[in-house]
């Protein structure tokens, strides 16, 4: 019995020791694992999307729409190109279909709101511009200008009706300036001028950032992240002063890793729907979609702790045709990693990152081998009768 257990606890080391290694030598991944995970997401969303809506608001919609963008992603970087916009074409379809449209309800000047038309643009973009297509131009026209009007005539029009979020019009407008690079857009610089100066009512007052939601006055971590990934697509020099500032606000070094804090330092209060659940104020969502903002900007250090995070905390397996995360538990949240990793790096600012505690993990993976070593050359203790006096 003692040799079974010195055994297992030289088996749990060797396993943990491999799976830090994977985990964190490696730098930032490249596009083969992110197209091993939209593989396993390729033949898992259509039964898993469904499920995921019954976790989260978006949860559908999500599985589907960041697949496909991370798709469009290794389409436009050469990476099985055809694969990739076959894929994108699904995700388009799927997430026109109406009981998924259906769900966000019915706007003035958006028919399903901000967030549904802005997202579904920027799949709308990724297609048009890998096809070339006339009619896939014309549609992305017409979404991009009832975007842009609906901006002009409301700044703040309502994702779910009677609420808006600050990020999902981020998110659209971002995506009718990635349109316009392939189709005109008339009026667009008025209208962004016009928008950021109606968002100066909508700021933190402590940091400049944009608020979480309309009608509250603190920015959070669960969109701001998502600002951060877009804003460059609308004002680049912004978008670099304001990543500056959110990297104070929120990024925490905490229990021995490095994370995105939902409420800024100095702010405690808990989660929600919106950010998940708070590990130590740690949003992992928020985490993972700073991964895409940290690729966006260039801001190579902190993409890679983020990206060796990912796999450390994920423990991605072969599932099927590729690899999935935490068992195949939570595909939304494989699309959100595959979508964070497939985004273009951006030229790199040589920032520094804070390091999570890599010694402490190496040590700890060590801890059960070297038990199981002292275990198994332990001699065994006398058993006989006493000495006599």
């Amino acid at each position: 019995m003692r040799k079974i257990l010195a055994s297992v606890l030289a088996l749990v080391s060797l396993l943990s020791l491999v799976h830090l290694g994977r985990a964190t030598l490696p730098g930032l991944r490249g596009p083969d694992v992110t197209a091993s995970q939209l593989s396993w997401l390729a033949g898992k969303a259509p039964s898993a999307a469904p499920e995921m809506q019954a976790l989260f608001p978006e949860g559908e919609f999500f599985t589907w729409a960041l697949t496909g963008l991370a798709a469009g992603n290794l389409a436009r970087s050469g990476h099985d190109p055809q694969d990739h916009l076959a894929f994108l074409e699904r995700a388009i379809a799927e997430t026109g279909h109406p009981v998924i449209a259906d769900r966000f309800g019915t706007n003035d000047l958006l028919p399903h709101g901000t967030f549904y038309h802005g997202w579904r643009l920027l799949l709308l973009v990724d297609r048009a511009a890998l096809t070339g297509d006339a009619a896939q131009l014309a549609e992305v026209s017409s979404e991009a200008r009832a975007i842009a009007g609906a901006l002009d005539e409301n700044p703040l029009p309502s994702s779910y009706p009677g609420a808006a979020w600050p990020c999902d019009v981020v998110v659209a407008l971002a995506a009718v300036h990635r349109a316009s690079r392939i189709v005109e857009i008339p009026g667009l610089a008025g209208v962004t001028k016009r928008w950021f100066e109606a968002m100066e009512a909508h700021r933190d007052p402590s940091n400049g950032l944009l608020v979480h939601q309309r009608g509250e006055s603190r920015a959070r971590g669960a969109s701001q992240s998502l600002i951060q990934v877009f804003l460059p697509d609308i004002d680049p020099e912004r978008a670099a002063r304001e990543w500056v500032i959110y990297k104070q606000a929120f990024l925490s070094p905490t229990l021995g890793l490095v994370g995105i804090r939902e409420h800024a330092h100095g702010i405690d209060a808990p989660g929600d729907v919106d950010s998940g659940p708070l590990v130590n104020g740690v949003s992992a969502s928020a985490s993972a979609v700073t991964l895409a903002a940290a690729r966006r900007h260039g801001d190579v250090e902190l993409a890679t702790v983020l990206d060796r995070e990912a796999d450390l905390l994920g423990l991605p397996l072969p599932a099927g045709s590729g690899t999935a995360f935490a068992f195949g538990l939570l595909p939304v949240g494989d699309a959100f990693v595959a979508w964070a990793r497939s985004v273009p790096l951006g030229e790199a600012t040589g920032d520094p990152a804070p390091q999570p505690w890599w010694w402490l993990m190496w040590l700890t993976a060590f801890i059960p081998g070297a038990a199981g070593g002292a275990l198994w050359f332990a001699r065994k203790k006398s058993r006989g009768k006493p000495p006599l006096p």
